[in-house]
């Protein structure tokens, strides 16, 4: 016999049952009770009383029904959005592993202050570090700002770690091969002044260092130089934002590759080696691999501007890019004349669909 939320649906329950249902009167088990009420949501007549009805439930037995793993998504996903919800049952959702991450993600951005405490009583919450970034950016989340920066660096500290040992454990032959190859930095652009190579080059002459503003980034290189390939490795997923700069740049594809697989590295960091002329080219194919990267706008149009992008990888980009963006393209002397040549065309092929 077909359940009564199916009855419901497919509109072949009698109206009467149906009203009685929206006020919560039918005799059934809590979770089919809930399912149906969500059900009725969304009904012309119904739908007000039906999320009333919701929203006076008990709160435990409601807790119970969201913290079941075999909940339909769709009772999940209405209560997470439902504002009237308690803190209880906010908090069983989040912990409810049928309901994906990435679907509290709105939640935890634009959440109020008691939505936030709420999820935060969840360990998957205070497990997962994009949430965690999420809800440190809402403007709601002031109150729980320490506790939430303390779980921040925790989980950054573990993931970091995970990372390191993630790339010695996959290149561990690479990096035997490699591990006594000496730091150099990838050449410059020629013509162009390149003030970190020309600080290296002075250190290995044994030349002094005149300017004061020198000697901090001196004693940097001197460091790195010292290193093994192992050891640039681990500086490079946790290091800070200086070393990142220096060993994006380095000769061993190993190192420059670890410096991009940082929990560290922030979008305005990721825009910064994508304008980079002096990095490998598989830091730029890597950079333009990764979907999150993908996501920022920044990234791509940097990436489209940088002529040491290769072609296989900036010419894909262009389409993505805003029309203000390909004009500027189109007469950037500094790109691949087909990468300028590609963008006027597309410039003109949006200007068309716009006026039309």
């Amino acid at each position: 016999m077909a359940r009564m939320v199916e009855l419901i649906r497919d509109g072949t329950a009698p109206r009467s049952m149906v009203r009685r249902a929206a006020r919560g009167e039918l005799a059934m088990p809590v979770g089919e009770a809930v399912e149906i009420l969500v059900a009725l949501a969304g009904d012309r007549e119904l739908g007000a009383e039906a999320e009333q009805t919701l929203a006076d439930w008990d709160e435990a037995s409601l807790s119970e029904v969201v913290s079941n793993a075999e909940a339909p998504l769709e009772v999940l996903r209405f209560l997470l959005r439902n504002p009237v919800q308690r803190p209880a049952v906010i908090a069983a959702l989040c912990s409810n592993p049928a309901l994906a991450l990435e679907e509290l993600e709105a939640a935890a951005s634009h959440g109020a202050t008691e939505m936030l405490q709420a999820m935060m009583q969840s360990e998957r919450v205070r497990n997962s570090r994009r949430l965690l970034e999420l809800m440190a950016q809402n403007p709601s989340a002031e109150p729980a700002r320490p506790q939430l920066d303390e779980w921040l660096a925790a989980a950054q500290g573990s993931e970091v770690e995970e990372v390191v040992a993630d790339i010695l454990v996959r290149h561990a032959d690479e990096v035997a091969r490699e591990d006594s190859q000496p730091f150099q930095l990838v050449a410059g652009t020629e013509g162009e002044d390149d003030p970190l190579e020309q600080l290296l080059t002075r250190a290995k002459r044994g030349e002094a260092v005149v300017a004061p503003e020198e000697k901090e980034q001196l004693s940097l290189l001197q460091r790195i130089g010292r290193m093994r390939v192992g050891e640039r490795i681990k500086l490079a997923v946790r290091g800070n934002r200086e070393e990142r700069m220096v060993l994006i740049r380095d000769r061993s594809k190993l190192v420059s590759l670890a410096v991009l697989a940082s929990p560290k590295v922030n979008e305005s960091e990721m825009e910064s080696f994508a304008a980079m002329k002096n990095i490998q080219e598989s830091v730029l194919r890597a950079i333009a691999t990764n979907r999150k990267n993908m996501k920022n706008y920044g990234v791509i149009r940097t990436l489209v501007n940088n002529p040491k992008t290769p072609l296989d990888v900036a010419l894909p980009l262009l389409s993505h890019l805003l029309i203000k963006d390909l004009q500027s393209m189109a007469i950037n002397k500094n790109v691949n004349e087909t990468v300028r040549k590609l963008a006027t065309k597309l410039f003109r092929t949006k200007t068309d669909r716009k006026r039309d």
